[in-house]
């Protein structure tokens, strides 16, 4: 019998528990599912009998060992910057260990050195990262072996709103990590395009939002993530006019946020003395002196009209309201986290939407020719999210093919290996993950995105 261990029971882990339940007795596993959250974990648990649930906290190292000793294989669904305890643990017990998150230098070496011991550590094996690179690897591959000469490639995703439950001015909801959220796009992304490097900083990367149609649905826009370039590499895109990585939002999401970021409420990096302050007051303090209300004076710092469709979403969020501010001592950050979970939390009808688009150009037979691989995919309530699946999917059906022997060890800790991406992009085929592809000239794309620039 195989003992496996998952530590970390949040919102993204549910489908990954439902999973490993449903499976327990016909794979011979046993599981156990480890949570700081003791209440949280019991109520995650209720009514499975495959499943064995134990309060856990990671910072306590004898705990945490004794609990990695006592299992086979590790996965772990914490936060990122908690992946290398564990892993130093996995790392000297001999224990294999997979994770959704992207994989740090430090656990590259730990996974160099565990590979040589015959054991497992895999990361990036979620949705993003995870599902993006194995898609792309696919199509890819397929494009190659029919003679094509790769000559760029863009690829977008974002975990969003089911449009049924798009009920507010931001087309948006939280589905994963909201700190996430917030601190997205800080620093500066980097990408190639038509030959040459372009850097876009954070404070022009919401305003430069890019309006792009996913399929036939025009309604989306991208920004870069923070560095495309790694992937001429990884993706084996030597001589590439063209590489950009991006995030997928609803067109409007992007010139919002861009006007939080200017009023400073992105900012996490010192605590403020905010005690008795109302949002009102707040936003009061981070704007310059001026007559008239906290809104006209927003709008005019923002060098818009009160009337111009950024200031509906910022008044619906509720900064130029009386509601009270919430904890002092807590950073500009701090502070928006708290109101957009609350504001951007799902009802309890919503589905949330996982969108992606690979797009790549490529020359064959004299001709250049794109093609376009795009997924939307619905969850189907609050619990079991289209993010709950996309990221719960992958590592469970990889976890299972390894443990059954069908998967070897790849040569790198992340799931760039025909080993480890051809089996698993075919297993979610059967959960519903299938991408619509369509291949078209440049020229019959070109007026197809020229037609949807304006929905």
């Amino acid at each position: 019998m195989k003992k496996i261990l998952l530590l970390g029971a949040g919102r993204s882990a549910t489908t990954l528990i439902q999973f490993l339940e449903t499976h327990a007795r016909e794979e011979a596993w046993q599981v156990t599912v480890a949570d700081a959250d003791e209440a949280a974990l019991h109520r995650k648990l209720e009514g499975m009998r495959s499943v064995v649930g134990k309060a856990f906290r990671v910072e306590l190292s004898s705990e945490r060992a004794a609990l990695v000793a006592a299992h086979d294989l590790v996965i772990s669904m914490l936060p990122w910057t908690l992946h290398n305890l564990v892993a130093k643990d996995c790392l000297r017990l001999g224990k294999h260990l997979v994770t959704a998150s992207y994989v740090s230098p430090d656990f590259r070496k730990m996974a160099a050195k565990a590979a040589k011991k015959g054991v497992l550590f895999l990361g990036e094996m979620g949705l993003d990262p995870g599902i993006d690179h194995m898609s792309a690897l696919l199509l890819l591959d397929t494009i190659r072996k029919e003679g094509g000469e790769v000559t760029g490639f863009h690829s977008y995703a974002g975990g969003l709103v089911a449009p049924a439950c798009d009920d507010n001015p931001w087309h948006y909801k939280i589905t994963w990590n909201p700190r996430n959220v917030v601190l997205a796009g800080q620093g500066v992304a980097q990408f190639l395009e038509e030959g040459r490097p372009v850097f876009r900083p954070y404070n022009q990367l919401f305003a430069r939002a890019t309006p792009v149609a996913v399929g036939d649905n025009p309604r989306y826009e991208v920004y870069p993530n923070r560095d495309s370039l790694q992937y001429i590499d990884r993706y084996g895109l030597r001589g590439v006019s063209s590489i950009m990585r991006g995030t997928l939002r609803v067109r409007g999401f992007s010139r919002a946020w861009d006007a939080l970021i200017r009023l400073g409420l992105t900012d996490s990096s010192s605590p403020l003395d905010t005690a008795g302050l109302r949002w009102a007051d707040f936003l009061s303090a981070l704007l310059p002196e001026g007559a008239g209300s906290v809104e006209s004076r927003c709008a005019q710092f923002l060098g818009v009209s009160p009337q111009d469709p950024v200031m509906a979403p910022l008044s619906w969020l509720g900064i130029f309201s009386d509601m009270p501010l919430g904890p002092t001592d807590s950073s500009a950050a701090d502070h928006l986290q708290r109101l957009i979970e609350e504001k951007w939390k799902l009802g309890p009808e919503d589905r949330d939407l996982v969108v992606m688009e690979h797009r790549i150009r490529f020359r064959s037979h004299g001709e250049t020719l794109d093609c376009r691989s795009s997924l939307e995919f619905e969850g189907r309530d609050t619990r079991f999210t289209a993010m709950s699946d996309l990221v719960g999917l992958p590592l469970a059906l990889l976890v299972r093919r390894f443990l059954r022997g069908e998967i070897t060890i790849p040569a790198e800790p992340i799931p760039f290996s025909p080993n480890i991406y051809l089996p698993v992009m075919r297993d979610l085929e059967s959960f519903g993950v299938r991408f619509q592809e369509r291949t078209l000239t440049s020229d019959a794309w070109r007026s197809i995105d020229e037609q949807h620039q304006h929905p």
